[in-house]
C-alpha cells in the first residue's frame, strides 16, 4: 500500500510518503518545513526524515535508539526501505 499525503499551510508545505510491505512493516517519509529534510516542492528534497514501525504499530529502531531519523539521501533510504522489508 502506498500512501501520499502534501500538507500546505501558511506558506508551508509538507509532504508524507509511506509504503506498507508484504510483511507488514510500513516505512514513511517526510520532507518539508519543520522537518528533518533539505530541499523544495520547488527544487526536489536532496534528504528526508525517515521512520518505519511494525504491523502492530510499534516503531522500529532504525538506528542505534532512534526510530524517527533526519536528513536521508535517496541511497540511503533505499537501504532502509531494504532493510524493513527484510524484517
Amino acid at each position: 500500500m502506498i500512501k501520499v499525503s502534501v500538507d500546505q499551510f501558511i506558506g508551508r508545505t509538507k509532504g508524507n510518503f509511506s509504503m506498507k510491505f508484504s510483511n507488514g512493516y510500513t516505512v514513511s517519509l517526510a520532507m518539508g518545513d519543520g522537518l528533518y529534510s533539505s530541499g523544495s516542492t520547488d527544487t526536489g528534497f536532496a534528504t528526508v526524515e525517515v521512520a518505519a514501525w511494525d504491523a502492530d504499530g510499534n516503531w522500529v529502531k532504525l538506528r542505534d535508539n532512534e526510530d524517527i531519523i533526519g536528513w536521508r539521501s535517496a541511497d540511503e533510504v533505499l537501504a532502509i526501505m531494504n532493510k524493513v522489508a527484510a524484517m
